[in-house]
């Protein structure tokens, strides 16, 4: 799920003496594009990681794989921990309307955790029930 690099904007810097290439990094809060100057052969400036090469040593490609960072300090396992525990909170929330323990919003907006039905299928099962039931 690459997106395509834009083409690049090139500028004159130094007092127009020297032409180079904006840097292509976009900031997700505010969306606009860095108007810092590109390292040479880079896409990216200094600030956003021209200079980054990877891992270079089979072991430091190793030691990337196992660490799974998503995003940042988050690791898949982190992420899937919370997706459960989001999805017991949906199950026993929809338990508690069925039964008619909590009054208010139908609800959590939201969607639906797609977890739901793995973490507790039995009492997922019951919310059924309990929903079909006529009073």
């Amino acid at each position: 799920m690459s997106k395509a690099r834009p083409a690049p904007n090139v500028f004159l810097t130094l007092g127009g003496r020297v032409q180079c290439v904006q840097c292509q990094a976009t900031s997700k809060r505010t969306g606009p594009q860095c108007r810092a100057p590109a390292i040479q052969g880079h896409y990216v400036c200094r600030f956003h990681g021209g200079f980054s090469t990877g891992p270079q040593t089979p072991e430091g490609r190793q030691r990337c794989a196992r660490a799974r960072f998503v995003n940042g300090e988050e690791t898949t396992a982190t992420r899937k921990e919370r997706s459960y525990a989001s999805a017991r909170l949906a199950t026993l929330e929809s338990m508690g309307h069925a039964l008619g323990m909590m009054t208010g919003a139908k609800k959590t907006p939201g969607r639906k955790p797609r977890l739901q039905a793995e973490t507790s299928p039995e009492l997922v099962a019951l919310v059924k029930v309990i929903n079909n039931r006529d009073i």
